[in-house]
């Protein structure tokens, strides 16, 4: 839905001032920004629900941005965050989305790393099954990551920001060799600035499971040229001794999803979920949800635990200081009472030399 600047001259407020509505949105917080766009939580005030609202500026990317409402309005299904509407005022664009309450999977990932491999299987499932729908649509997301996977706090997992995916019958918006992708999920084909297929996503999901597992990433280097190359050249220390559970059968998936050749790699994301679900069990899957609605809770609670004993040692250090300040006041007493003692001995001694 497009809404002309004229039509929206009344709702919204320029830069210089504070956002309180977006058409229809009531801004209630920023909750990111980037280089390229800024995201609002807000209130649709005709059906009064909370929304994502995601802003783009005037740029080269505005096309893509567009691009990515015409991809999610197309997709439809529990684990993709659906968009709700599409609109532009001035030189700016807008995409309204669902609001997830909950946390991405990178926070989990922080927090609660590495992730017993059946909860890990679990929410990897979840995305394939979501990555699966989208590759039948002839959709590839070319970004899959921890922070663009999101938890909820009822456990359902949701993959979001399809703003550097593409169509089949879409054209391309970059040109040939560039690299498009967070380089730390990249496969080595996508490294390499190659044409991407449904298998790229695939090694994606690969290296998203590894980092659950055991906490770290695959390939690391100390900017992303460097990372880059580890990943084409495609060595890893393997996931089964790098994680304290030592799955043999999870860590057999994460080095298939991650072979690579891709002959070797999985052909598709719907193969990966017949394997997690044999690995998983339909018991662990239906119990699934309420198991990672439990983790987040858990997370939650440790995080306002550590709050809670960090409050009384900020007092603590406080009362230390001023005991350290009356100790030293105490010390410089007595220095001060020990020299005037030895002056009056030397006056004293003065006095009966002279007399």
């Amino acid at each position: 839905m497009r809404r002309s600047a004229r039509a929206a001259t009344g709702w919204w407020c320029t830069m210089k001032q504070e956002y309180r509505y977006i058409g229809n949105y009531r801004i209630l917080d920023v909750i990111g920004k980037g280089g390229m766009a800024k995201i609002y939580t807000a209130i649709h005030s005709s059906l009064d629900r909370i929304v994502v609202v995601k802003e783009m500026g005037k740029n080269e990317s505005r096309r893509r941005f567009k691009q990515e409402a015409v991809i999610c309005a197309g997709l439809e299904h529990k684990n993709i965050v659906p968009i709700y509407d599409y609109f532009t005022i001035g030189n700016s664009c807008y995409i309204v989305m669902q609001y997830i309450d909950g946390v991405d999977l990178a926070h989990v990932i922080e927090h609660a790393a590495p992730l017993e491999p059946k909860a890990a299987a679990f929410i990897a499932r979840e995305i394939c099954c979501a990555l699966q729908h989208a590759h039948q649509g002839g959709i590839i997301h070319r970004d899959v990551k921890p922070t663009n996977i999101l938890i909820s706090r009822t456990g359902e997992v949701k993959i979001t920001d399809f703003g550097v995916a593409r169509g089949e019958d879409m054209p391309h918006l970059t040109s040939t060799g560039q690299v498009i992708g967070t380089p730390f999920y990249m496969s080595p084909e996508q490294a390499e600035g190659k044409e991407l297929t449904a298998r790229s996503d695939i090694y994606s999901i690969g290296i998203v499971m590894y980092e659950m597992i055991t906490g770290k990433k695959p390939f690391a280097g100390e900017n992303a040229h460097a990372v880059t190359a580890k990943i084409i050249r495609g060595k890893y220390p393997s996931p089964l001794w790098n994680s304290p559970h030592h799955s043999l059968r999870f860590s057999t998936i994460i080095h298939r999803a991650m072979s690579k050749g891709l002959n070797q790699r999985y052909a598709s994301a719907g193969h990966i979920v017949r394997d997690l679900t044999r690995f998983l069990g339909y018991k662990r899957i239906a119990h699934g949800g309420e198991e990672l609605a439990n983790l987040l809770q858990s997370i939650e609670q440790e995080q306002r635990a550590t709050t809670i004993v960090r409050a009384p040692d900020k007092k603590q250090k406080s009362e230390k200081k001023r005991k350290r300040k009356g100790g030293k006041r105490r010390h410089n007493f007595l220095v001060l009472l020990i020299l005037l003692a030895v002056l009056a001995l030397m006056i004293y001694y003065l006095i009966h030399i002279i007399t």
